[in-house]
């Protein structure tokens, strides 16, 4: 089946009520997701001996489960008990499973750090959480700067799962245009170049925030 432009420009607006859809429900699990990771980055990095086991468990449960399991756990079991709407269980199951992965990142980066930076900073009197906010975090940020960045591209098409909890986004759209229109070359392929857009604009905001970086650094030197 070939490609037709008709059955594009007669559902284009299901194509862009799925994208916006999927550009908000990305743009929130990406904030709260980029926060959660740092979070449990940092305490992972400094492993407590109460809670340090626990978070560490979460990530690699996170990690190595698939999304969508996770996701149906949490609308068709936990929302049983809780009554909330599928789009913010969504949001929390997309924030709890990038969450995850951003933690790692973080934790790398701030074990790169040399010990020596804690040390002085705990000999110029800083507490440890002062000196996880005001030292250790914008170093070990602009380390891995670049992977949390790629991992929004990650977050974009994570928000595909959302379809298969009620959610009307991109790939549900597709979905109903395959079957109301019977032809799936269109359908999908319309839906893949919109989440290629979307990749793109990702790495062009990755692109100007690492030139920034570059240029500070020069500034620096």
């Amino acid at each position: 089946m070939t490609f037709s432009w008709s059955i594009l420009v007669q559902y284009w607006p299901r194509f862009l009520s799925g994208t916006l859809t999927t550009m908000k429900y990305a743009a929130i699990a990406i904030v709260f997701a980029i926060l959660w990771g740092v979070i449990i980055g940092s305490i992972t990095f400094r492993s407590p001996k109460v809670f340090g086991p626990i978070f560490k468990g979460y990530v690699t449960f996170f990690r190595e489960t698939p999304l969508l399991v996770q996701m149906y756990f949490l609308f068709y079991g936990v929302s049983r008990y809780v009554k909330v709407s599928a789009g913010l269980m969504g949001v929390i199951a997309l924030v709890l499973n990038d969450g995850a992965f951003i933690a790692e990142i973080i934790r790398g980066g701030l074990q790169s750090i040399d010990k020596g930076q804690s040390e002085a900073a705990y000999s110029l009197g800083f507490s440890k959480f002062q000196t996880m906010i005001y030292f250790l975090l914008p170093q070990a940020w602009k380390k891995v700067m670049d992977s949390v960045i790629n991992m929004l591209s990650i977050i974009i098409k994570d928000t595909s799962f959302l379809m298969w909890i009620t959610i009307w986004e991109l790939t549900y759209e597709c979905n109903q245009i395959n079957t109301y229109s019977y032809n799936p070359t269109t359908a999908y392929l319309v839906g893949a170049a919109i989440y290629f857009v979307l990749f793109l604009l990702v790495q062009g905001v990755r692109r100007l925030v690492m030139r920034k970086d570059n240029r500070e650094g020069v500034r620096a030197v």
